[in-house]
């Protein structure tokens, strides 16, 4: 039973969905982690420059120098406070601002660049609270701006989640429609060989199918063909003058001779999805699935061979003295949506072709030849 499930076609399946999931959850954490590495990039290098603190600090420092000196003198050499100053705010004041923040930077610079004109100590009082304002005002935006990107952030994190999810569902669902339909199409054919039980689907004489179970399995041969993209074929057998053997040698040994013939076509058709039936009398019945033409003209051949080879003596036959076989068969191409009916018409057709032509041979349909 398990070495029967390890080869079967529904583990396969489930293997395939197994790796499929895994690859997309795996696909999804790796998508997720570089997400994650990206927001800490931006993090770092946008807020970084978003936030020029030091810059501050220092221009904050030097002007904190020029006042301690104006308020001991009035001569004092800032020159070189006033070039790092200078140098600091350009940096500052042209990094990235904010619309409201350009508004405030723009107002201060200026009273900058005066207060080294005018050297008051008042003014230079004056302006260090204003870069101490600024750098609690930039503290104040870039922790905003910082809340405002991480509550973005957030958002497009979840709706990547809830699309990676949805994609996970729907692939999920499809890849179960897949399975599910597969698993029909295979049990569909198991059912075929499963519904019955032996003594129901069998004839009692050859062991071969009967008449029922062929009517099962007939019916359901187009059905089959276009599910599955298979040509399947039927095979009509008749055995050459067998009421002239039965009234030659006895009905005994005319059932003898029909078990023959049928043990030797079940022991050629014992293939999976090939079936060998008793229609009646001596009328036979093969149905071959996912089979070309090739491969039926020479399974034709073979049969015909095989029955001759057997050497069971008909001496009132026409043709021979040996049992032989006349055979019409018809190949079923998916989705050209031909009824049983008529598939055993035209086999049936054929069969009588070969009779009319001889006997001893096959036929196979052609339509409009």
């Amino acid at each position: 039973m398990l070495y029967k499930f390890l080869k079967s076609t529904t583990l396969k399946l489930l293997m395939l969905v197994c790796t499929v999931l895994a690859t997309l959850i795996v696909s999804a954490l790796l998508f997720n982690s570089q997400v994650d590495k990206l927001k800490k990039q931006i993090d770092d290098i946008y807020f970084a420059n978003l936030i020029p603190i030091i810059k501050l600090q220092i221009i904050s420092d030097k002007y904190q120098e020029i006042a301690s000196c104006r308020k001991i003198k009035y001569n004092c050499d800032f020159k070189s406070e006033q070039e790092v100053i200078l140098q600091e705010w350009e940096y500052y004041y042209n990094a990235y601002k904010t619309k409201d923040e350009r508004i405030v930077v723009d107002t201060i610079n200026q009273e900058i660049i005066n207060s080294f004109k005018e050297n008051k100590y008042n003014i230079f009082l004056d302006i260090l609270k204003r870069v101490d304002f600024l750098i609690k005002y930039e503290t104040q935006e870039a922790f905003k701006q910082r809340k405002a990107f991480l509550d973005d952030y957030e958002q497009m994190k979840n709706y990547i989640f809830y699309n990676i999810v949805l994609i996970l569902f729907l692939s999920f669902a499809v890849i179960v429609f897949i399975i599910l339909q597969v698993i029909k199409k295979d049990k569909q054919l198991t059912v075929l060989n499963k519904k019955y039980q032996i003594e129901a689907i069998t004839d009692g004489m050859t062991q071969l199918y009967n008449r029922k179970y062929f009517d099962t399995i007939f019916d359901n041969m187009p059905f089959i063909s276009n599910a599955n993209n298979w040509k399947c074929a039927f095979i009509m057998v008749d055995i050459d003058y067998f009421k002239q053997y039965n009234d030659t040698y006895g009905h005994d040994i005319g059932d003898i001779t029909l078990k023959k013939v049928a043990q030797t076509l079940k022991l050629y058709f014992n293939k999976k999805y090939e079936f060998v039936f008793r229609l009646g009398g001596e009328e036979f019945g093969v149905i071959l699935f996912d089979i070309n033409e090739n491969i039926l003209e020479n399974c034709l051949k073979d049969m015909n061979k095989k029955i001759l080879e057997l050497q069971i003596e008909h001496k009132n036959s026409k043709i021979l003295d040996v049992i032989s076989i006349s055979m019409g068969a018809i190949i079923y191409n998916p989705n050209s949506y031909i009824s049983a009916n008529k598939l055993y018409k035209f086999a049936d057709e054929s069969l009588y072709k070969s009779k009319e032509n001889g006997r001893n041979q096959y036929h196979i349909y052609n339509e409009g030849k």
